[in-house]
């Protein structure tokens, strides 16, 4: 009797001793967190991965157009490297102050700021319609055939489209142009976000 009870509290004191001995070897943190229950080798795995995301997240961020538009919003230039005026400031009575532009057929056109594409569209008339914008001008560019995309950023005098006859434009003898090989030309509304209203884009843009 007295022999099975000194085994039963050998039993007990040699468990005692193996679980203050594992409680030891866990908050040194030996054997690389083998028996770290707080941090299992899955959740390290998952921190990795967020830690690569988060990277790429940063490298992203530092093209986004916000940032790139420090390359000075103020900087404006025509459309075309060469060009033809072919109507001065017009538009006035449906909300623009525009001129119009002619390189020829199929020209390309360029971005005339640094800025972001907020808008692409064709309105009522089939005009295509593209919006360049930034922290101190909207550009409006109508009739051109256009290859950039809504929330692309563009350089100033990056080609952003070619010259067409898209939508409501107008010939040499007065009649539309629809259909027929005339009227090609690109229709430019500047509006100043600094003074809150459209302006004279020959009073803008560099002479």
């Amino acid at each position: 009797m007295y022999r099975e009870r000194v085994d039963e509290l050998t039993i007990v004191a040699l468990a005692f001793l193996a679980f203050i001995g594992f409680n030891i070897v866990r908050d040194q943190g030996w054997l690389g967190g083998l028996f770290d229950f707080n941090s299992q080798p899955a959740a390290r795995v998952e921190s990795a991965a967020d830690a690569r995301s988060a990277e790429a997240a940063s490298m992203q961020l530092s093209a986004t157009p916000d940032m790139q538009l420090s390359y000075d919003p103020a900087a404006i230039a025509y459309p075309y490297e060469h060009f033809t005026l072919t109507q001065g400031p017009h538009g006035v009575d449906y909300g623009h102050f525009a001129i119009d532009l002619t390189a020829g057929k199929g020209a390309t056109i360029q971005s005339p700021i640094n800025g972001v594409i907020t808008g692409r569209t064709i309105d009522e008339y089939g005009n295509t319609v593209l919006v360049i914008e930034n922290e101190r001008y909207t550009i409006t560019l109508m009739h051109g055939l256009y290859t950039v995309q809504i929330g692309e950023f563009v350089s100033l005098g990056q080609p952003i489209g070619q010259e067409s006859n898209q939508g409501y434009t107008i010939g040499a003898d007065g009649l539309t142009c629809a259909g027929r090989d005339c009227g090609y030309h690109t229709h430019m509304n500047i509006f100043d976000k600094q003074l809150g209203t459209n302006v004279n884009p020959l009073e803008v843009l560099p002479r």
